[in-house]
């Protein structure tokens, strides 16, 4: 809770100097897409008042899945980015050194110039060819655990990504039954296509907003302060 409350400090004191800071902070997540419909507690934090215990039967017969890296910055949607092995220190180094320039060729030139990065801490973003990597293209400006700027362990609910982006996803492409991984690559697109930009945009004035909340309770969770 300590770190959340120094991070809120550090963010306030951004928006102070830049009201529109974290419209040019790239929020960045990966996630575990099942062909069963499963859900993966850790890549995915559904908040809602409504049907908090929602499940899909699960065929443990034919099982595969689909790891999916997306970004959000300025009310743009960066990829999504398919990770076909597990993700590590090199896998991801090439993501975000070769991949993430071209991904991000469509962010207007402001934006790209202005840019931070955000991650939350997995073991490989945290690999020395990693931080070597950031340190030397972002020069300062990245936010991770052990970072310039320390992210908070434990909070999905302060990121884009986790309180909205993989929930959203995942409703839409679950609602149909994925029977090839070429479908189910298809409908993540289709249901990324289908969001608008101003939708995106909120997200950041709700990360605004969720940062209030997270002081109000001392660093401590605020979900269930949250109406839907």
């Amino acid at each position: 809770m300590i770190l959340r409350v120094r991070f809120y400090r550090w963010a306030i004191r951004m928006i102070q100097q830049d009201q529109d800071f974290f419209r040019h902070v790239l929020f960045s997540d990966e996630s575990t897409f099942r062909n069963t419909g499963e859900l993966n507690r850790h890549n995915c934090h559904h908040w809602s008042d409504e049907n908090p215990h929602w499940f899909r039967p699960i065929d443990n017969q034919h099982r595969w899945s689909d790891m999916v890296w997306c970004g959000i910055i300025n009310g743009y949607l960066i990829g999504p980015y398919f990770i076909e092995e597990n993700v590590n220190g090199v896998n991801f180094l090439r993501l975000l050194r070769d991949i993430l320039p071209e991904l991000l060729e469509n962010v207007d030139l402001a934006t790209r110039l202005k840019m931070w990065i955000q991650l939350d801490g997995a073991p490989p973003h945290y690999a020395r060819i990693v931080r070597d990597y950031l340190n030397t293209r972002y020069n300062g400006r990245w936010i991770e655990i052990g970072g310039p700027v320390a992210w908070p362990p434990r909070s999905p609910d302060l990121t884009p990504p986790d309180f909205y982006l993989w929930g959203y996803l995942k409703n839409v492409v679950y609602a149909q039954r994925s029977t090839r991984r070429d479908n189910m690559i298809e409908l993540i697109r289709t249901a990324r296509a289908a969001i608008p930009r101003n939708v995106l945009l909120r997200t950041i004035r709700q990360f605004r907003a969720r940062l209030d909340l997270c002081i109000q309770q001392n660093g401590g969770n605020f979900e269930q302060l949250i109406n839907g």
